[in-house]
């Protein structure tokens, strides 16, 4: 439940977001909301941005040679997008991310496919040093539009207690 506090300005509300340790349970599959549309431009920006030094994904002849209908979307845009629809589920009470592992992309990702994402929780533990934290393990997916699947990685997230938090 929101809390509700006042001040000068009046009423404000306080919004609690996220799972905390205690809400995470092995097995549990998070499908994070929305997925998300690829366009032209951000991948080309990403490209850019990032200083890629392979022509693959921003030269489109070169792609074509190497039997591409268009410009890939670049694999780390592709995780990165993936990654982003997971923080409402599983890190906005998050102290740390811990590491990131077996990262595969089975599929290359196109200007204009739609990315969505879930979430399987593998393992969880109390943190052996801190009483007031616990370690989440979960396997991410991203797929396409097709259901193809895209980007998967594991992670481990370091996560508050609600217990010692004070999480309502």
């Amino acid at each position: 439940m929101p809390e509700v506090t006042s001040g000068s300005a009046g009423p404000r509300r306080t919004v609690q977001r996220g799972r905390y340790y205690e809400d995470f349970q092995v097995g549990d599959v998070y499908r994070h909301h929305w997925g998300r549309t690829l366009t032209q431009g951000e991948c080309q920006l990403f490209a850019t941005g990032t200083m890629n030094a392979v022509p693959l994904y921003f030269n489109e002849l070169f792609a074509r040679k190497l039997g591409h209908p268009q410009v890939p979307a670049h694999p780390l845009l592709v995780m990165n997008v993936v990654f982003g629809m997971t923080v409402e589920d599983l890190s906005e009470q998050a102290l740390a991310h811990l590491g990131y592992w077996d990262l595969r992309f089975p599929r290359f990702v196109y200007p204009g496919d739609t990315l969505i994402s879930s979430s399987e929780v593998l393992d969880k533990r109390e943190s052996g040093s801190k009483p007031d934290r616990g370690i989440v393990h979960v396997r991410t997916t991203g797929v396409n539009q097709r259901g193809e699947e895209v980007c998967v990685y594991q992670r481990r997230i370091l996560v508050k207690k609600r217990s010692t938090y004070g999480g309502a």
